[in-house]
């Protein structure tokens, strides 16, 4: 294999290992996505629910432990667009 295609090769392998790690982080965005939805759905149920505002201690830890939840998730959330983003970036470069 001659000196070009040997760049070829490598160029197109990067590419693809890009897109592939592109297409991973999407799927992670989206199920990170859907299990931040479904926390703060779990939030909003437990506080709207009758009863709630008599601040029981069952009440107090499920809301807590659900914050909590949806804070680690907004944070990967935040994490993994930023991957996604730069992975885009590496990609828009080679492609040039």
């Amino acid at each position: 294999m001659t000196y070009s295609q040997r760049l070829t090769h490598g160029y197109s392998s990067d590419i693809i290992y890009l897109e592939h790690q592109i297409a991973i982080a999407e799927e992670e965005l989206a199920k990170a996505e859907e299990n931040r939805r479904a926390y703060e759905s779990d939030l909003d149920q437990l506080r709207t629910s009758p009863g709630y505002h008599s601040t029981s201690a069952t009440n107090v830890s499920n809301e807590e432990k659900w914050v909590d939840e949806l804070n680690k998730l907004q944070s990967m959330i935040k994490d993994i667009r930023t991957r996604l983003k730069d992975l885009q970036e590496d990609l828009g470069e080679l492609e040039d």
